[in-house]
């Protein structure tokens, strides 16, 4: 059986009262879920999504992990449904999952939103998770650059949560584990603040998992810590030899959702976190085109010529009005 080590460490960073991210790290199972929505509701939501994942004894498939995260879906749901203060709650998750029953040793990945997973081979960083996000969708469509994304107003603007919809949208992967790799699961707190040549730094810097969360926390919280920030770093120690070359981004098979682009339905639920709302987490309430999408809720940030042009609009609008009567 492959064997892992891991160091994880969740802070509330240096901006927020509250901390709304949930960690669960076990041998085999490994949780990082980004909670959202007002009072306590973000809290709630990431601690139900982590309690609902740490039952998990065995996991034969990724279906059978798909299944794990739907139920922890319909509790999120459920409990929002009792309480009508939490309506609007919700959370991301990413987890990482040893697979057992299997004739060849597999890791397995879910995710749903803009929580990450990164794998550091002996010759890359790369990122295997898909952001939910309105900007990475504008990215995807070719509309901003990646660089542009970085800044961009609506960065945490997420189309896919826990706790939204009855029916979840959820990407998987079956992983190949080999020996010496390194895995990286984090909230958006962590890649908020560092880049990901920042982070790949901290990693190779440092051998203990345990040493290497801290360090990124720290790390995080130095730049900014405009936001709460979890990490789980997981180190495969022994994997069983394969007769074959492992793929060079160690994916066997994937099963995703169609992407987050065009016409994607998804819902509100802003989260007003205490003396954060301007960095806060939300899901887009409309079907919007990338294209034409407008956020009506940021009229701060609203050029003054639009101002002028819908009053210049309305006047003409009453000066006819005049006329006619």
């Amino acid at each position: 059986m492959t064997a892992l080590a891991w160091g994880a460490l969740t802070d509330t960073g240096r901006i927020r009262d509250v901390n709304q991210d949930g960690v669960f790290s076990a041998d085999g199972v490994y949780v990082v879920a980004d909670g959202m929505g007002g009072h306590s509701g973000g809290e709630i939501a990431s601690a139900i999504v982590v309690g609902e994942m740490a039952k998990i004894k065995t996991v034969s498939s990724t279906d059978e992990l798909i299944e794990m995260v739907q139920r922890a879906n319909r509790e999120v749901l459920e409990r929002a449904r009792e309480d009508p203060s939490l309506y609007g709650m919700g959370t991301t998750m990413v987890a990482l999952v040893a697979m057992t029953d299997t004739d060849a040793e597999r890791l397995c990945v879910v995710n749903v939103g803009d929580s990450r997973l990164y794998v550091r081979t002996d010759n890359e960083m790369l990122q295997l998770t898909d952001d939910h996000s309105l900007v990475e969708g504008m990215v995807r469509d070719g509309w901003i650059s990646p660089e542009e994304a970085m800044a961009h107003p609506q960065r945490n603007v997420v189309t896919r949560a826990l706790g939204v919809e009855d029916e979840l949208l959820v990407d998987a992967w079956e992983l190949q584990p080999v020996t010496g790799d390194r895995y990286l699961l984090c909230s958006d707190g962590l890649t908020n603040e560092l880049s990901d040549a920042e982070i790949r730094e901290i990693l190779d810097d440092t051998d203990d998992p345990e040493e290497a969360a801290s360090s990124l926390v720290q790390a995080a919280c130095a730049a900014g810590g405009r936001d709460n920030v979890t990490v789980v770093v997981v180190d495969v120690l022994d994997a069983e030899a394969t007769e074959s070359s492992p793929p060079s981004d160690r994916v066997i098979a994937t099963r995703k959702d169609a992407h987050d682009i065009g016409d994607a339905a998804a819902v509100d639920a802003v989260a007003a976190d205490e003396g954060a709302s301007d960095e806060s987490e939300s899901l887009e309430l409309d079907s919007l085109s990338w294209r034409s999408f407008i956020d009506w809720r940021s009229i701060e940030g609203w050029p003054l010529k639009w101002f002028a042009a819908a009053a210049l609009i309305v006047l003409v609008f009453l000066l006819a009005l005049l006329a006619v009567l």
